[in-house]
């Protein structure tokens, strides 16, 4: 949004209450999605929404997002049968005739194609291929580093005249006769307090939203229902497959209420590594590590199932990849615990508080289309003349990519440049999401710790500063994402 509405020429102010992405955005399995599942139901407007969405985020983003290969195997003569599902991705590739429009070569979409069984096996050695009749190859895209695809939106808003800052955290709303004129805000690393004035303010803080918004509307987050649910993904520290797998999960509803049951599951390959996903339960309020503990436990175990071949164990996870997403909890039709499904834009005039809007979403593939028809709805609340969207033409900064690798000594110009540059305020945000240090192996503790005397030098840190900089990082690295998230 702060992107969208720098290039339509609004004045504007981001404050971020932690670092930039540095929750849920930063913890897909980062899949953008085509919309394919939304074939079987029917609906090709969000399918098509989806399609135009991938091949604008390949076209503004080509460093950061790349066509992806997704095998699903065939098995018998019904709804998995090398005819039904055959028909299916011939079906979205009619759909998405036009994907490839504007885009390089290397960011094309490319058809898809029926596999054999010996194919399949090829390209996911750990496939059981007892009953396997083939297998489906199509194509959508993946983030290579969501965290540096959000800040690249950041960076271009601020090269767009956008004054941007992390840490920086909304304490209250201030308030004119019934309506909202800015925020009290606090600089988290100064201590200090200050006014932002704006004419219209939008709350985009993902799970926090609703308690933000409350702060001015003066109403309770809506409870019950439960609003929220947790996501889990796990990465392990191997590379399972050559492509992304899609892979029926056999859990039934009963025991997979967010979801549903019976769908699919992915491995996805990062690098040397490769990301299982998802797993989700309704959130509550208590601390989440024992919710995480048995998901995490959960999904080893569904995997195992569906391939026993791969014996995965707990020693094979490097990092768990965690964060909340909104459910439908009686705002939009179906279950309530089921994930909400339609990104929720509201105008908070109606609950007696004017020029305050709120905006959550449901998915990274679309947030930038969500982005736009917000700004639309702020721009037409001022009265101005709009000059209309043009994020889905723009590119994106081209951001390094990730800079050094994990365990190799870092270079001083890449820790100024992710200090200066990249606004990274403390050590996890250069190690985890500037540079490629938080790469699982690693980080190791040797370049850890050289990273905090470089970035010490340039932000002031004293020697017992770095070293509780480093200590902090590593305590992140050993726990599971989830204990570093939830103690903030």
């Amino acid at each position: 949004m702060a992107w969208d509405a720098a290039l339509r020429g609004l004045s504007v102010g981001l404050v971020e209450r932690d670092d930039f992405g540095a929750a849920t955005s930063a913890n897909s399995l980062r899949i953008v999605h085509g919309g394919l599942r939304y074939l079987a139901r029917g609906d090709l407007t969000r399918m098509r929404e989806s399609i135009e969405e991938r091949s604008t985020l390949l076209r503004i983003a080509p460093q950061l997002v790349q066509p992806l290969p997704v095998l699903v195997p065939t098995r018998g003569s019904g709804l998995e049968g090398r005819l039904a599902l055959g028909a299916a991705v011939t079906l979205n590739d009619l759909v998405s005739l036009t994907r490839n429009r504007h885009l390089a070569p290397p960011q094309r979409i490319p058809r898809s194609r029926l596999l054999s069984a010996p194919a399949c096996r090829r390209l996911f050695p750990a496939l059981d291929t007892n009953g396997v009749t083939g297998g489906v190859l199509w194509y959508d895209a993946q983030l290579r580093h969501p965290e540096r695809l959000t800040l690249s939106f950041v960076l271009g808003a601020a090269e767009r005249g956008a004054c941007v800052a992390n840490y920086a955290q909304v304490e209250h709303f201030l308030l004119e006769q019934g309506a909202v004129s800015g925020a009290r805000v606090l600089d988290r690393v100064s201590g200090e307090f200050y006014d932002v004035r704006a004419r219209r303010v939008v709350v985009a803080a993902g799970p926090w939203t609703a308690a933000l918004v409350a702060r001015a509307t003066g109403a309770p987050p809506a409870r019950p229902p439960p609003r929220q649910a947790i996501g889990l993904n796990l990465m392990v520290g191997r590379r399972l497959a050559e492509v992304a797998v899609g892979l029926r999960s056999a859990t039934e509803a009963v025991d997979d209420p967010v979801g549903g049951g019976s769908r699919y599951l992915f491995l996805a390959p990062q690098g040397e590594t490769t990301l299982l996903g998802t797993w989700y339960a309704v959130s509550d309020e208590g601390d989440p590590r024992a919710t995480l503990e048995r998901g995490a436990a959960a999904l080893l175990a569904e995997f195992n199932a569906i391939c026993p071949s791969l014996r995965l164990s707990d020693t094979d996870v490097v990092r768990r990849q965690w964060g909340c997403l909104p459910l439908k909890a009686g705002l939009e039709e179906g279950r309530p615990d089921a994930l909400a499904e339609r990104p929720r834009l509201i105008d908070h005039a109606t609950a007696g508080v004017r020029n305050l809007f709120s905006v959550e979403g449901v998915k990274y593939t679309t947030a930038r289309r969500v982005a736009e028809q917000a700004v639309d709805l702020v721009v037409g609340n001022l009265g101005l003349a709009d000059p209309g969207c043009r994020t889905a033409e723009v590119a994106l900064p081209t951001l390094p990519d990730g800079m050094s690798p994990a365990g190799t000594r870092m270079k001083q110009k890449e820790i100024l440049h992710a200090v200066r540059d990249e606004m990274a305020v403390t050590l996890a945000d250069l190690i985890f999401r500037r540079t490629q240090l938080g790469t699982p192996p690693g980080p190791e503790r040797t370049a850890v710790a050289e990273a905090a005397h470089l970035a010490g030098q340039e932000l002031g840190w004293d020697p017992a500063r770095q070293s509780a900089e480093v200590d902090d990082v590593m305590r992140q690295a050993r726990l599971p994402m989830a204990a570093a998230v939830a103690a903030r």
